[in-house]
């Protein structure tokens, strides 16, 4: 199964110590993210600091084995698919990057956000589980 991750998705994997870490492991689970989401874990460190029980090397340990199991995928590889992304998002532009990718790869973003769900990009972590599971 493929699918692009976003950075919310990401954040909680960080965050949570629940069920949704073994899905990142899954080896039937190929995912992608535009470099962006790189620069969002950067710019959002310190508030995944004041919400995780790591230490900020054990959180830059668990980030850094958790960004090795998603193949990030270079702007020029999607960009033909960003002119559709932000008609589709209507003026949301910090998430085109993400949306051109699911376009460009032909796979559903895992995210938590409902705009993706109405548009029919979307796949919620319950999905994936699911689809892993059988």
């Amino acid at each position: 199964m493929e699918a692009v991750i976003d950075a919310n998705v990401f954040f909680r994997i960080l965050i949570s110590e629940g069920d949704i870490v073994d899905l990142i492991f899954n080896p039937a689970l190929h995912l992608f993210s535009p470099e962006r989401l790189k620069e969002e874990f950067l710019k959002n460190k310190e508030e995944i600091m004041k919400r995780t029980t790591f230490s900020k090397s054990e959180l830059e340990t668990v980030a850094s084995i958790l960004l090795s199991r998603i193949e990030f995928v270079p702007l020029e590889n999607y960009k033909d698919n960003l002119p559709e992304s932000k008609e589709l998002l209507k003026g949301h532009n910090k998430d085109e990057d993400f949306l051109a990718l699911c376009l460009a790869k032909k796979c559903k973003l895992w995210t938590y956000e409902s705009r993706f769900f109405k548009i029919g990009c979307a796949i919620s972590t319950k999905e994936i589980s699911k689809e892993l599971s059988q």
